[in-house]
């Protein structure tokens, strides 16, 4: 038992998990991994659940500062791509669970992202660069029981540092191409009277991947695309009266601006990998250069377009307690309040939606919307059609949670109880806009000018907003019978959930109005069952039955503002976790297959028209998703460590795909058949320090990257195929501090492949080649 449970709460030990993530490289073997994905911190190798860990060490090599730095390489069975082009948003699927529009305030997301342990309800924010974290644990496949509705493909939980009451810091400074900034520092404070005090700050900025064409006086707001610009702090306090109390706060706030990365529009084959002709696009008719490539970036907008950022702002409230009441028993309460605010357009640089007129128009029958009261010409000035789709949205939306957690040991048995408590509002309001005329007949003198609408000021605003409510009980507990040598370990879990949305929309199509749409309304249970046996004590082996469920909702994309009910997912799994050869070689292995009951499926009703116009039902029937996940670690001679990640995924649709949309092709969306991920990581000493290298590269077949596409429409796949690397001079001591000096590359080869699509044979492609040098320093 004491193998198992290293101790109960993780909390009430400061000094244990600071000191966790032992740099691998400093010892003989592969480091041991401690983690708290059960609630309770154990080794990573006796939790019976596929958990990939990243510690602050594994994160420093890989220069990886938050979620989205981790999307090029994740681990096996998880696809994360960043939605529409933004680094501020990512869709993250587990295991064939997928979101195919994240950033809707009235719909869920598959994979629930906690950070210390306080759920993130909405996908606005979460790819910010994180504030020193101490570990990210990503959970793979269904955690219903501890983690609740919309763990339903998994959970990533980010754990940050806490205040260690001895007087401290670092910092360090990244200057690289494309503009790249980043300022960071982290300070520690002695202890006073039982009192700890942390402060973090971050300032984080670069350039834009692609420029935004000649500048030009008409356009009220012309960035480049893919710029980013971020600033944060977090502030955290610790206190123990006692010994066996100890209080956590933290506050944390962030600002970030980021424009969305430039949209390229390639002529797809004459005939699809399906053998069927592909029709014409509108967008494909003359109106747009044909100059982009699928395989190379785009250096400058084919035109000059209207370009601004998104300003995302988050912050929250934290409260943490933790009370030993005994040495076997520890009683936890976990309140948060958290709000977040959006607000931008996403220019698609006339990827989609094209309006020809038969005869020249006034540009006086547009509406100027956010650029300001003029749309930067005449309008007097004969126009022959329209496009350059910019979508507007303003998402608003606020939280508050409790949790109450009770952990406890017996002889033979551990246990887990809790409660939970959750209500959101969110405000979503969105319109699709327009910011190119075109002045001749043939369609070749585009101009970008200021977003506008056709019709009216209002054409196309929609403004409607959801009030969730959900309570939950939950327990788990494991039996390590004596008589078996306490070698054999049965778990069973179960949660019930009563959950409650309700929805209301304000406006449609600019006009007020007062829809109110069906309330979602789940009461449910979600077991789950675990048996697991350790054959030595560094080889364990589990078969786990779990289940868990995503809330169902209303589109705010939806016209009829139609409901869709909950997807459940019900999931089997064997896996095997070893250390061997002294542990010099660790090796983890899953088998799985995901039945997901009434699956969510967005569609689009006007996939090259108007992109906005889509409505999500639930597929009748199962659809199953199967595959193995393989995570080898070696480390053969101290200083050296090698890895290597493979994971084959493969889905079935049921019949009920067909007859929602008899006119398109409805995909499994993030399903690569095959991906692998090899790194090494080498340190050595120089005398004056230590000298390390880390060194990745991931792969992955091609996969849909959107769920529908049309009958003779076309949509590019999603790819991976990136290498990263970065040395570093490091322990350098000079006066009272180490110093680290780095050189890193992302996307070394300059590789270009997609990474967002959407039907129309557009693509936002991946990051370009980037480089730097950091200079750190701690004391």
């Amino acid at each position: 038992m004491l193998k198992r449970t290293l101790y109960l709460a993780g909390i009430s030990l400061p000094g244990l998990l600071t000191g966790l993530a032992v740099p691998a490289l400093a010892q003989d073997g592969v480091a041991e991994i401690i983690v708290t994905a059960q609630k309770r911190a154990e080794n990573l190798q006796d939790v019976p659940i596929a958990v990939s860990a990243y510690s602050s060490e594994a994160l420093e090599a890989r220069g990886a500062t938050g979620l989205t730095a981790l999307f090029q390489s994740p681990p096996p069975g998880v696809v994360m791509q960043p939605f529409a082009g933004s680094q501020s948003m990512l869709i993250v699927d587990m295991r064939g669970v997928t979101n195919a529009d994240p950033g809707q305030g009235t719909v869920e997301l598959g994979t629930a992202v906690y950070i210390d342990d306080v759920y993130l309800g909405r996908a606005q924010g979460m790819g910010a660069e994180l504030v020193d974290p101490e570990r990210i644990e990503i959970l793979r496949g269904p955690q219903g029981t501890l983690f609740g509705r919309n763990a339903e493909g998994g959970a990533i939980r980010i754990v940050t540092k806490k205040p260690t009451g001895i007087f401290g810091g670092d910092g360090k400074v990244t200057i690289g191409n494309f503009d790249q900034r980043r300022y960071e520092a982290h300070l520690n404070l002695p202890e006073i009277a039982g009192f700890s005090i942390k402060l973090d700050y971050l300032n984080s900025s670069h350039g834009g991947w692609t420029k935004n064409g000649p500048r030009v006086a008409r356009i009220a707001r012309q960035d480049d695309f893919g710029t980013f610009d971020g600033e944060g702090y977090r502030a955290s306090v610790r206190w123990q009266p006692t010994s066996a109390i100890t209080v956590d706060y933290a506050y944390d706030h962030s600002v970030t601006k980021d424009t969305r990365d430039y949209n390229v529009l390639v002529r797809p084959p004459l005939i699809d990998p399906n053998g069927r002709t592909i029709l014409p696009l509108a967008t494909l008719t003359g109106a747009r250069p044909l100059t982009d490539r699928i395989d190379r970036r785009t250096d400058t907008a084919w035109t000059s377009l209207y370009n601004a950022p998104f300003r995302t702002e988050s912050s929250g409230h934290m409260l943490q307690t933790g009370w030993e009441l005994s040495d076997a028993l520890t009683l936890r309460s976990i309140t948060a309040f958290r709000k977040t605010d959006e607000e931008g357009a996403n220019q698609l640089g006339g990827a989609f939606s094209l309006t020809k007129f038969p005869a020249a128009r006034s540009a006086s029958i547009l509406f100027p919307r956010l650029g300001g009261t003029s749309l930067g010409i005449d309008p007097a000035t004969p126009i022959w059609g329209i496009s350059g789709v910019t979508s507007y949205n303003k998402v608003k939306q606020k939280q508050e949670s409790q949790e109450f957690q009770l952990v406890g040991s017996l002889p033979e048995i551990e246990f887990f109880l809790g409660a939970y408590y959750f209500h959101e509002k969110v405000q979503d309001t969105r319109q699709t806009l327009l910011s190119i005329v075109y002045t001749d007949p043939t369609f070749t003198q585009a101009l970008g000018v200021n977003p506008f609408s056709v019709g009216s000021a209002g054409a196309g605003l929609n403004s409607q907003s959801a009030e969730s409510t959900s309570y939950a009980g939950f327990a788990q507990a494991t039996w390590s019978p004596d008589f078996a040598d306490n070698r054999l370990h049965l778990t069973g879990g179960l949660r019930y959930t009563d959950d409650k949305k309700t929805f209301d929309r304000t406006m449609s199509n600019g006009v007020s109005t007062a829809i109110i749409g069906a309330p979602f309304r789940e009461r449910r249970w979600d077991p789950a069952f675990t048996i697991a046996y350790d054959i030595t004590d560094n080889i364990n082996i589990y078969g786990r039955y779990a289940q868990a469920y995503r809330a169902g909702g209303v589109s705010v994309r939806s016209p009829l503002f139609k409901p869709f009910g909950a997807e459940v997912n019900k999931s089997f799994e064997i896996g095997l976790k070893s250390d061997l050869i002294e542990r010099r070689l660790r090796v983890n292995a899953a088998l799985f297959e995901n039945r997901i009951h009434n699956r969510q499926i967005t569609s689009q009703l006007d996939p090259t028209g108007d992109p906005a116009i889509t409505d999500t039902l639930n597929a009748a029937g199962v659809t199953r998703i199967r595959g193995g996940e393989l995570e080898i670690v070696a480390a053969p001679t101290r200083g050296l460590q090698v890895s290597a990640t493979y994971a084959y995924l493969h889905g079935k649709r049921p019949g009920s795909y067909f007859i929602i949309d008899p006119n398109a092709e409805l995909r499994i969306q993030s399903l690569p058949k095959h991906a692998v991920t090899l790194a090494i990581d080498y340190s050595l000493p120089v005398g004056i320090g230590d000298l390390a290298f880390h060194g990745d590269y991931a792969v992955a077949s091609d996969t849909p990257g959107t769920g529908r596409v049309a009958f003779g429409a076309f949509a590019y796949d999603i790819r991976r195929d990136v290498a990263n690397a970065r040395i570093a001079l490091q322990n350098v001591e000079m006066g009272p501090a180490k110093w680290r000096l780095a050189l890193f590359a992302k996307n070394i080869f300059d590789t270009a492949y997609p990474v967002f699509t959407a039907p129309g044979a557009n693509a936002v492609l991946s990051p370009p080649r980037t480089y730097g040098v950091e200079l750190g320093a701690s004391f």
